[in-house]
This record gives structure tokens, C-alpha cells and sequence, in this order.
């Protein structure tokens, strides 16, 4: 069991990390692609679905670059929420509460966390492809929706999270039983 606390320790101090750097290096993105200080798409930290060149052959303003920081907090805050789930999710693991209903309702947020993603992903490329088009002439701007396999894979796996949370909450209803059973 110790070694199960000392792991989520560590876990959990690098989710802190992820949740500061989170928002700071999307911020960072925006506010530096397609210049010299680029250096999350020039050194391949960042690797975009998609390629800002095919919406718009404009340099990117300040207001598309606010666009498409507003339509990027969508994914991030997903991201951002699914982060701080598994950050409680080891902070309990880290006071040895294994099964407990607690653990149990983080697995079901985290269930729920793709279903979330698959649809912020929809919302997210049809927002972006409109926020780097907005500064194209009349008639060029593009409005792009995609929903694929991978999506679609995403949301199994909530499917399989939310129904291990579901046979977590009967185990550590059972063994909660059990105890109390003399």
C-alpha cells in the first residue's frame, strides 16, 4: 500500500503541474503561432489536426488569435476538468481510500469526461475553422465539422469507464456490507 501512496504522490504533483502549465502554454500558443517565438509548432511540442494554412493564407491578427483562444477553451477546460478529476481520483489513492464512493464517482466523471470530449471536439473544429477564416473576404470564410472514428472510439471508452464506475460502486457496496456484518 505504500508504494501505492508514494505513486500517487507523484501522480499527483505532476497533475498539479499539468494544471498550471495547461492554460498558460494555450494562452502562450495563440498569442505566439505563426511567429518567431513559435516554438511549441517548431519544435513539435504541438502537433495541430488540422493546418491553419488551409482556412486562411492571412496573417493572424490579434482578434483571430483572441477567436481562436475563446473557441480553444473548450478542449482545455475538458481537458483542465479531466485533470482535476484524476487529481482527486490519486489524492484519495494517496490516503489509501481505495474503494471508496468517492473513487468511484471520480471514475464516473472521468466516464463522462469523454462523452464531454467527443462533443467539445465537434463544437471546437466547427468554432476554430470559423476563427481563423473571419478575417477572409466574403465567400472564403469556412465553417468545417467533422465527427470520425476516432470520436466515436472516444465515446465507447466513456461507455467502458462509466461502466466500471458502475461495478466499482456495487464491489464497494458489497465490502461495505460485509464489514458491517457480524
Amino acid at each position: 500500500m505504500q508504494q501505492i501512496q508514494t505513486y500517487s504522490r507523484r501522480i499527483g504533483f505532476i497533475l498539479n503541474i499539468l494544471l498550471v502549465l495547461l492554460p498558460l502554454a494555450t494562452v502562450y500558443f495563440w498569442f505566439t503561432v505563426q511567429t518567431s517565438s513559435d516554438l511549441m509548432l517548431q519544435t513539435g511540442i504541438v502537433q495541430l489536426s488540422y493546418d491553419i494554412g488551409s482556412f486562411t493564407t492571412l496573417p493572424l491578427t490579434l482578434q483571430t488569435r483572441l477567436w481562436a483562444l475563446l473557441a480553444s477553451v473548450i478542449p482545455c477546460g475538458i481537458l483542465f476538468y479531466a485533470l482535476s478529476i484524476l487529481r482527486g481520483l490519486f489524492k484519495s489513492y494517496a490516503k489509501s481510500e481505495i474503494f471508496t464512493i468517492q473513487t468511484t464517482k471520480y471514475y464516473h466523471q472521468l466516464g463522462l469526461v469523454f462523452f464531454y470530449w467527443a462533443i467539445g471536439n465537434f463544437i471546437y473544429e466547427g468554432l476554430i475553422s470559423l476563427a481563423l477564416s473571419f478575417n477572409n473576404p466574403v465567400g472564403q470564410r469556412v465553417l468545417a465539422l467533422s465527427f470520425t472514428g476516432l470520436d466515436i472510439m472516444t465515446i465507447f471508452c466513456g461507455f467502458i469507464v462509466v461502466g466500471i464506475s458502475h461495478v466499482m460502486r456495487e464491489a464497494q457496496q458489497i465490502a461495505d456490507e460485509q464489514k458491517h456484518t457480524i
